[in-house]
């Protein structure tokens, strides 16, 4: 049996309307993806899945936390997500994504797996710097002995040395 089918809905025998299916996502959801940076989670998936005669929408609304390295200390830390997405369903021939927003599945289908968008949601809800946050005093949560590393390595640069007039042209960019 597929470790992923319990993420798959049953559309065939639901009425017109509104439909609310809820599911947990943990460790062992992540197991299922190759290669995947988050190993550890606590999150709630809730959708609202509106069938329609000849199309579905899913509204994906993700809250939670994951555990992730951070970027500056190499740390893991529990860092909370939230996110709202949306999938819309419609019928062809062969099952093919259209776009990033709409799948297009034969009509013979009578449920719809979306455990691969609810993983890629998961990740867009990432930022893409991850540093641990602040604490109350407004000092990181980052590793001491790793920061004192960096701010040592960070002042080992000799200020008489140039710098090479190729990166001054950058400084002239602005990003609007």
């Amino acid at each position: 049996m597929d470790k992923l089918s319990k993420y798959s809905i049953p559309f065939a025998g639901l009425s017109v309307g509104n439909h609310h299916f809820n599911f947990s996502i943990e460790d062992a959801f992540f197991e299922n993806f190759e290669f995947s940076e988050i190993q550890k989670a606590n999150i709630v998936v809730n959708i609202e899945f509106q069938k329609q005669s000849a199309m579905f929408i899913l509204l994906f609304e993700i809250s939670g936390t994951v555990n992730i390295v951070c970027d500056r200390c190499l740390d893991n830390f529990d860092f909370p997500i939230q996110g709202n997405y949306k999938l819309i369903v419609k019928f062809g021939d062969n099952q093919f994504e259209e776009t990033d927003e709409i799948l297009i599945i034969p009509e013979k289908e009578h449920q719809v797996n979306i455990s691969q968008y609810i993983y890629e949601y998961i990740h867009l809800c990432l930022p893409l710097q991850r540093i641990h946050p602040e604490n109350e005093a407004g000092e990181s949560e980052c590793n001491p002995d790793v920061l004192e590393k960096l701010n040592k390595h960070k002042n080992l640069r000799n200020p008489e040395e140039p710098i090479d007039e190729r990166w001054n042209a950058l400084k002239n960019i602005k990003l609007n």
